[in-house]
Formats: structure tokens, C-alpha cells, sequence
């Protein structure tokens, strides 16, 4: 079994996409059903956090990034097999240049 890390920025990314859901589109209970499952998720990583591969971007995979989908929204996390954790870096909305924002932040 796993344990989950958290990095700064995903707990800033979570809060600001469930505001937006519950908030700005006005649907609370779609912001409700996103955390649940972002829930499940969590528990799917910390049995088997090898369930997703490496991304497909040379760049990243050489980080070790994955990333898991959580309805229109990915979960991108790094695994330690050393510490026996999955460090949860970011979640952002699937349409956005997730790559290019990585690819900057990991430089």
C-alpha cells in the first residue's frame, strides 16, 4: 500500500476547480460528484499506483509523470518506490496545455 502525498499546488487546484464548478457554472452537485470520484481515485493510487503509464511526452515520462482522468479533469502525480508514495502534483481540466505547463514547472 501506498501513501498519498500532497503538493502545495494540487490542494490550490482542487479548491479552485470545484469552486468553479460549484460557483461560476452553478452546479453544486457536479462539484460534489468530481470530488467524490477524485476520492475513489485516491484510494485506486494508493493500491496500485502503477495503474496508469508514464505520459507519452519524453520529457515528462523522464520525471516519471503520470497522470489519472477524473471525469474532465486529470490527476498527475509522480511515484516513489523508495518511500512507498505517490506524490499528487497537480489537477488540472483535461483541455488545458497541460504538457507545456509541466514541462515549465519541472525545468
Amino acid at each position: 500500500m501506498f501513501e498519498l502525498v500532497f503538493s502545495e499546488k494540487i490542494n490550490n487546484d482542487i479548491i479552485s476547480a470545484l469552486y468553479y464548478i460549484r460557483n461560476i457554472l452553478e452546479v453544486p452537485k457536479a462539484a460534489e460528484n468530481h470530488f467524490e470520484e477524485l476520492k475513489k481515485k485516491y484510494e485506486k493510487l494508493k493500491e496500485n499506483p502503477y495503474i496508469r503509464p508514464l505520459v507519452k511526452n519524453k520529457y515528462l515520462a523522464t520525471k516519471g509523470i503520470r497522470y489519472i482522468k477524473v471525469k474532465n479533469y486529470i490527476l498527475i502525480y509522480k511515484i516513489n518506490e523508495e518511500n512507498k508514495t505517490v506524490l499528487l502534483y497537480r489537477f488540472m481540466y483535461c483541455r488545458r496545455d497541460w504538457i507545456n505547463i509541466l514541462t515549465n514547472e519541472l525545468k
